[in-house]
């Protein structure tokens, strides 16, 4: 778990930016009472009740400022790990969880603008988006304002919690009477090894523990990153 908040900035300093103005519709932003890992961007123009408003069925886009979409710390990481052993055989097995925190997929807001991401395909068949208990039947008006990396980035915030099997592995330990007792080694075991095999639950269009950078303006922020990996591998060990 990591709680923190913002006290104090220098002197003057209304706010820090990590990542400095661009073409991006987010930014990431050290507040007074804010929290490290805060996420701003551009949300939907709402009047003072809170309902967006629209212009010729498409909503608005509120430039006037960044206002503060998500934050990227999770609320706790949780793990299990066990071995389960039957003669030769063992198994082992982590599962790994992270709940809460939130992600910006620039990827999905390009696809989507640009048309060629899948639940702008299913849109189009169905002759219009559900956007908030109503159907949009301009697709292609609708992406334009809403997606691309200058669109609405709130549109694009995904809640990072998930839940995978983050490795697993079956091993046999060759018996004593294989080896021999004259044998120097005392035992081998072989097991098949694999890794980031699924998840079990994923709320973001893409794995949310993948980054671009280890840098501070690019925390949970997704930009055609490179997709997470499945790998599998046989491990031998011997004891001598």
């Amino acid at each position: 778990m990591n709680r923190n908040k913002v006290l104090e900035l220098a002197e003057g300093l209304g706010y820090f930016n990590f990542s400095g103005w661009g073409s991006n519709s987010y930014m990431m932003r050290l507040e007074v009472g804010g929290s490290f890992g805060d996420i701003y961007g551009y949300k939907f123009l709402r009047d003072e009740q809170g309902n967006i408003l629209y212009e010729q069925d498409i909503p608005i886009k509120d430039d006037s400022d960044y206002a503060k979409i998500g934050n990227t710390s999770p609320k706790f990481n949780l793990s299990w790990q066990n071995t389960l052993s039957y003669k030769n055989f063992s198994l082992y097995f982590l599962i790994d969880g992270r709940f809460g925190g939130d992600v910006l997929s620039l990827t999905q807001a390009d696809l989507d603008q640009y048309g060629v991401s899948e639940i702008s395909g299913q849109d189009r068949l169905n002759g219009g988006v559900m956007f908030h208990g109503k159907k949009i039947e301009n697709v292609e008006g609708f992406y334009n304002v809403v997606g691309g990396r200058a669109g609405i980035s709130e549109h694009y915030i995904y809640d990072a919690t998930n839940i995978r099997l983050r490795e697993l592995s079956l091993g046999y330990t060759l018996p004593n009477s294989i080896l021999g007792e004259n044998t120097f080694v005392r035992n081998i075991e072989i097991a098949f090894i694999g890794r980031n095999l699924f998840f079990f639950k994923n709320n973001a269009p893409y794995d949310p523990d993948g980054i671009l950078s280890t840098g501070n303006s690019l925390q949970g922020i997704d930009v055609f990153g490179m997709p997470a990996n499945r790998s599998f591998g046989i491990n031998l060990k011997a004891n001598f």
